[in-house]
């Protein structure tokens, strides 16, 4: 070994140390001080990529990724972590390509399979990604991250029942998921005289989804024993429950996620997600109810008394956010830039509805399309969802990107459009306009990966038409 080598290796050495104590600025330093002894030192290279990221820099760790796989061909951990890159800048092309550049160098690893089936999923390359996953199980049939993304595929498919029972596998995954004894869970079976105990899980969209179940624990139960059934929920949902399942006590999450709710004794405890399982498992079992979630009428009426002022226009209410996480606000969100078309149609006054910091982005929105965006601070979804429901109530439409809004709205039976990506989430299926979960929903699918504009424009062509005829809001063109 040469001395620059030793000396880049020293640095590199130092590096690792700095950053198993989290810190992170000292550890990149020394990395970058790695390489700028000798150029090619990979695994310097790929930890700057590494640490790049967790800074919030996915371009520079692009290229640190990339520095690392010119300077040695055959490392699959950077060839893996390159995948994530475009993966997370969907282009899953280059992911599926870097995946089997990994697998090459790292044949048995199983994260690496794993993330190049979603990638293949995503690519709706389908078969080839349960082959994938299927590889995994025969040694660890019970896989969670194998199960649930067979799932997702399942379910994508329209495969309900092996989806949902392959759906379990989240459930050693997600982190608010709790731990139920296996002879204490639902069989299926009609409850009788038996109580029962929903738990909550996951976010506000899938809460309300998952919630278009419960009427089905109520087949089969006299009048006298329907109150044994209790749901847990978010503390906001827990109004819209309490007045559409009224059999059904409703009650607010406020315990750490690893632990069961002190209910008193209860025969029977499930996940609200897993539900579906025993009442979902085909197409037909869903109900055609246009909403099963009952706003506050008073609210309701004092939401239509203050749009009232927007005259006989057609009132849409409008989101163009969603998802927890970067990588998912990324593939869902719509620029509000690229609104023009919708934001052109005549006759239309635009309500925001959308939740959190998107106050500027809404100012500069009507300020550059020379439009009024109604704004009404003092309903704040993240506060009050009981609120916000009266208020979608009284709205003639929701136009929005895939969040929890359009759950909520549908659920309440208001007329939803749902602009969705290319790879659009498992729970709206690959195909087709309608969606059974909702039936007031309309699907609205991009054609090509990213391509908004030509979505947007198709929905501005609907939307016109919808100002002369409102029976075009629901319903399939």
């Amino acid at each position: 070994m040469d001395a620059k080598q030793a000396q880049s290796d020293e640095y590199y050495v130092r590096g690792v140390d700095l950053g198993r104590q989290n810190r992170l600025v000292e550890a990149l330093a020394c990395y970058e001080q790695a390489v700028a002894v000798a150029p090619n030192h990979a695994r310097a290279h790929n930890n700057i990529g590494v640490i790049r990221h967790q800074l919030g820099e996915p371009a520079a760790a692009l290229a640190a990724y990339g520095k690392a796989v010119e300077a040695d061909p055959e490392f699959g951990l950077a060839w893996f972590n390159l995948g994530n890159c475009f993966r997370q800048d969907f282009r899953l092309d280059e992911a599926q390509a870097a995946y089997r550049r990994a697998l090459t160098f790292m044949p048995h690893d199983e994260e690496t399979r794993i993330n190049l089936a979603i990638v293949l999923r995503e690519l709706r390359l389908f078969d080839e990604s349960l082959t994938l996953l299927s590889h995994i199980r025969p040694a660890s049939p019970e896989h969670p991250k194998a199960r649930l993304n067979t799932a997702l595929v399942r379910l994508m498919r329209g495969e309900l029942g092996q989806g949902w029972d392959e759906y379990e596998g989240r459930l050693a995954i997600e982190p608010d998921v709790r731990s139920i004894p296996a002879n204490c869970r639902w069989d299926g079976r009609p409850l009788g005289m038996r109580s029962m105990l929903v738990l909550s899980e996951q976010g506000i969209g899938d809460q309300v989804m998952f919630a278009s179940c419960l009427s089905g624990l109520l087949i089969g139960i006299g009048s006298e024993d329907v109150a044994r059934i209790s749901v847990e929920c978010d503390h906001r949902l827990v109004p819209l429950f309490g007045r559409s399942f009224p059999p059904i006590k409703p009650f607010a999450k406020t315990i750490p996620s690893n632990a069961l709710p002190p209910a008193g004794p209860v025969d029977i405890v499930e996940h609200i997600g897993s539900l579906p399982r025993f009442l979902r498992r085909n197409v037909e079992d869903f109900p055609r109810s246009h909403g099963f979630l009952q706003p506050d009428a008073g609210r309701v009426a004092n939401w239509r008394k203050s749009f009232a002022r927007l005259g006989g226009a057609l009132k849409v209410g409008i989101s163009w956010q969603g998802g927890k996480d970067f990588e998912t606000r990324r593939r869902r969100s719509i620029a509000l830039e690229l609104w023009e078309p919708i934001f052109k149609v005549p006759g239309v006054r635009f309500v925001n509805l959308q939740y959190g910091a998107a106050a500027a982005e809404a100012l500069e929105a009507a300020r550059q399309f020379g439009i009024t965006l109604d704004d009404a601070s003092d309903c704040d979804p993240l506060v009050d969802l009981d609120d916000f429901a009266a208020k979608m109530a009284a709205l003639d439409l929701v136009l929005s990107v895939d969040n929890s809004t359009v759950h909520l709205a549908a659920a309440i039976g208001r007329p939803v459009w749902n602009l969705l990506p290319y790879a659009a989430d498992w729970r709206w299926m690959l195909e087709g306009e309608t969606t059974p979960w909702y039936p007031t929903m309309r699907l609205w699918r991009c054609q090509r990966p990213d391509d908004w504009s030509e979505l947007l424009r198709r929905v501005a062509r609907r939307l016109t038409a919808a100002t002369f005829s409102r029976d075009l809001l629901t319903g399939a063109a």
